[in-house]
């Protein structure tokens, strides 16, 4: 590798590594010219690199320093040059630390890490299921992405922000959406119905136009367009006025029990309200899967066969191969 070579592999990384890169070859260089000038005063050139370092560094500890007039003449020069080059340096790459920063603060750095969870658009709700998440997961890692936001607004807790149209295909490519786990898209409920859910449906494609295989959980406003949305490939979907409605007629029938429910849920931690498959439990009663579960801390509620929740069904139900189990782990 001659010479040429060599400013060709090091100009492929940053200036601030190039500059790096020049500092040390540059006191290694000088470490080597004083052990050769004056050899009793720099046995090595350890010694000599030891006299650069803090002669660069404005330090000067006085324990070593050349006696020759030759000496004494590079010596002056590498203090003109070497300590001003050292500040600029030290200047440069505190600026290119605070740059970096406020870059990720703006959501214009990409995210690296794979097995995140995407939540796209700001709001109460995608705030709270964040803030939820922190407390009960805080390793898992989360990535926000919203337009209308100027900067992160959770990074004290460690959230990583991309800044961008959910639309746009380089905005799902800076939130690494090929190795994300799963994708939450909230809905703005600023504008009409429609509106948002057609931008949802957009944001939708986009997801599984990079990445198929991601699981994705929706927020629709307007029923009409659950179909849409199954044919656009959502996993899951949140027909939040549906769920909405629901707790209101249950409220009008039982007073309090919204706030039941929501203290319910809230006391759920994640993981422990899901679905099992019924591989153990295939012809067994309703009754006795349940019995055997509560025997591991886990309370069978119901059945959920093809679209069909059946909860607390009869004692006598057989459970099918096909059954996912509804339970909660105590």
């Amino acid at each position: 590798m001659n010479f040429r070579d060599v400013i060709n592999y090091i100009s492929r990384y940053p200036l601030i590594l190039q500059l790096g890169f020049l500092i040390v070859f540059i006191l290694c260089f000088m470490g080597f010219i004083m052990h050769l000038i004056e050899p009793e005063i720099f046995p090595n050139i350890f010694e000599g690199i030891w006299w650069a370092i803090v002669t660069a560094s404005t330090i000067g500890y006085g324990d070593v320093s050349p006696e020759s007039r030759l000496g004494k003449v590079v010596a002056m020069f590498f203090i003109m040059f070497g300590a001003g080059f050292m500040t600029f340096y030290m200047a440069k790459l505190a600026s290119s630390f605070v740059l970096s920063q406020s870059a990720l603060s703006r959501g214009e750095r990409s995210y690296e890490k794979s097995n995140h969870l995407i939540v796209v658009g700001w709001n109460s709700r995608s705030n709270h299921t964040i803030n939820h998440m922190l407390k009960h997961q805080p390793e898992r890692s989360i990535v926000l992405i919203d337009f209308s936001l100027h900067e992160n607004p959770l990074q004290a807790e460690g959230v990583h922000f991309v800044r961008g149209h959910p639309g746009e295909d380089t905005t799902f490519k800076k939130a690494n959406l090929k190795d994300a786990k799963t994708v939450l898209i909230t809905a703005d409920q600023y504008k009409s119905e429609l509106e948002v859910d057609m931008q949802t449906m957009l944001t939708l494609l986009t997801v599984k136009g990079i990445n198929p295989d991601v699981y994705t959980i929706v927020e629709i406003l307007s029923p009409e367009q659950m179909a849409n949305a199954k044919r656009a490939g959502a996993d899951e979907i949140i027909e939040s006025a549906h769920l909405l409605s629901t707790v209101m007629i249950n409220s009008v029938y039982s007073h309090g029990i919204s706030t039941t429910l929501l203290e319910m849920l809230d006391h759920l931690k994640p993981n422990q309200l899901g679905f099992l498959n019924a591989e153990g439990y295939v012809g067994e009663s309703f009754c006795d899967a349940a019995q055997r579960m509560n025997e591991e801390d886990i309370l069978l509620i119901g059945v959920k066969r093809g679209s069909e929740l059946m909860m607390n069904p009869t004692p006598s139900t057989t459970i099918d191969k096909e059954d996912r189990l509804f339970v909660i782990h105590t």
